[in-house]
């Protein structure tokens, strides 16, 4: 019986398996409370690393309802962390190269083969209403 081939991500494109082994993004992991100039406490925080090598891409995976009797779609923000990382589950995740904050949704340990250390996976969620400067938005 043939089996149907995994999707690319679209026509030509890669996919986010693909995606996901390449360490392309610098992110900055900011931790902690930050005031801005007028006092605002925000739960952004501080840098605490900058420069961390990662990989970031959306993820999809298909699920059957069977209340409904329709298949979903089920998308996900991954990133790949170097072991190396310290990070919290209370962190926030900037990408300087999309300018978009991140929320850690899930902290997880890829499985390893032994001597090296296993990287990290992230399930992210995008935060919004958060500035550059470190103060909600309007």
């Amino acid at each position: 019986m043939a089996t149907a081939r995994p999707s690319s991500g679209g026509s030509g494109g890669i996919g986010s398996a693909t995606a996901l082994r390449f360490m392309n993004h610098r992110i900055t992991i900011l931790r902690g409370e930050d005031a801005s100039a007028y006092g605002d406490i925000s739960d952004v925080g501080t840098p605490v690393y900058e420069d961390v090598p990662a990989a970031i891409a959306e993820t999809s995976q298909t699920a059957f309802d069977p209340a409904t009797q329709r298949q979903s779609i089920i998308r996900a923000i991954k990133c790949i962390l170097p072991s190396w990382a310290d990070v919290e589950t209370t962190d926030t995740i900037f990408d300087p190269f999309t300018g978009f904050y991140y929320m850690i949704e899930n902290l997880e340990q890829e499985p390893g083969l032994g001597y090296y250390p296993p990287r990290q996976i992230l399930t992210l969620r995008m935060r919004s209403g958060v500035t550059a400067a470190g103060e909600s938005g309007p």
